[in-house]
């Protein structure tokens, strides 16, 4: 089965309060379908690895 989630790298910035916060960009030709909904995963525990997943919903789970 195809892995359909789009990975996106997260760039670590420091606030003026010296918070850590993440920020990243995508362009590409792509549509997110987002009517049967979408989950956003952001993983920012290890550094030099922080990314966001957007997986669309597990449809076996919707349908109950």
């Amino acid at each position: 089965m195809p892995n359909h989630n789009i990975t996106i790298d997260l760039k670590p910035n420091v606030d003026r309060w010296g918070k850590t916060y993440y920020v990243a960009k995508i362009e590409s030709p792509i549509l997110i379908d987002c009517k049967d909904g979408v989950t956003f995963l952001v993983f920012v525990s290890e550094q030099g690895c922080e990314s966001l997943q957007i997986a669309p919903m597990d449809n076996k789970r919707n349908s109950d």
